[in-house]
């Protein structure tokens, strides 16, 4: 035990630190941090384990071609929301996975993410925008949900109201560097910018079916042949309007659905 624990702190084995050590094994505030630091291992182990293999044995022939994926970003993809995100990590490879994508078709476009809050993905498809030197538009009304979306909210069986962002926060989170933020109540919220066309990929994460409506309704159109379009709650079962304004849509659509085994049930179709 005492061996493994300087090793761990990269201690001097000498009778100080013997003495040291001693006294936080039986420190019961240390013993609690040791356990969760064992656990952080642990989980760390089985995420590097399921990482695609092109994040991990291949990762230098993957850096010589498209070299997307940076493993720094997971802790920009938890900061903040930590609780959430780190139980979502499968959704932030497919995220990476679908930019590779794109980049390996070499399909540019602008992108476009409806539902911001704390800008744990938006920072992501920003450095994608940055990438491929084109705009990534950022829509949300970064103070959670507006005055007509609480009458659905009552309907679900899902009581957050998102309203701990700010405009202010998510820029200094994200940037602005290819990056054009709309703030508003969305539709409404689009008489800000001009018309967009030729979409590389859209995430849609407003949890709402009105919203969520509204949303396809503007951005599937606009959305390039081959592009990605990437929908956050339709499989939660916390969500149903979201579900509901998916699987309406999409009813007389050339695409078929494609769940995503992550945390928040998203799927994903592409444009044909």
């Amino acid at each position: 035990m005492l061996s493994s624990l300087f090793k761990l702190f990269g201690l001097k084995h000498n009778v100080m630190n013997n003495r040291v050590v001693s006294w936080l094994i039986k420190n019961e505030q240390f013993n609690a941090h040791l356990v969760n630091y064992q656990k952080s291992n642990e989980l760390q182990k089985q995420f590097v384990q399921y990482l695609p293999d092109r994040y991990t044995a291949n990762y230098s022939l993957y850096n010589k071609q498209t070299g997307f994926f940076e493993y720094n970003d997971i802790k920009k993809w938890t900061a903040g929301f930590y609780e959430n995100n780190v139980g979502d990590l499968s959704r932030f490879l497919a995220l990476n996975l679908c930019i590779d994508q794109l980049l390996e078709e070499c399909i540019v476009g602008d992108i476009a993410e409806f539902g911001v809050f704390k800008g744990n993905s938006a920072f992501l498809l920003a450095r994608f925008a940055q990438r491929i030197n084109t705009n990534c538009y950022l829509f949300d009304t970064f103070e959670g949900f507006d005055e007509r979306d609480f009458k659905e909210n009552k309907e679900t069986r899902f009581e957050q109201d998102f309203s701990g962002t700010s405009l202010s926060s998510v820029k200094e989170f994200v940037g602005e560097e290819n990056v054009v933020y709309v703030k508003g109540f969305f539709p409404d919220s689009l008489a800000q910018i001009k018309e967009v066309e030729g979409l590389a990929l859209v995430h849609i994460d407003c949890d709402l079916g009105a919203p969520f409506k509204a949303a396809l309704d503007y951005f599937y159109p606009r959305l390039q042949k081959g592009g990605f379009l990437i929908m956050h709650d339709y499989t939660s079962l916390f969500w149903p309007g979201a579900k509901k304004a998916i699987d309406e849509y999409f009813k007389d659509k050339p695409e078929f659905l494609i769940p995503i085994p992550d945390k928040s049930g998203t799927c994903i179709i592409r444009k044909v």
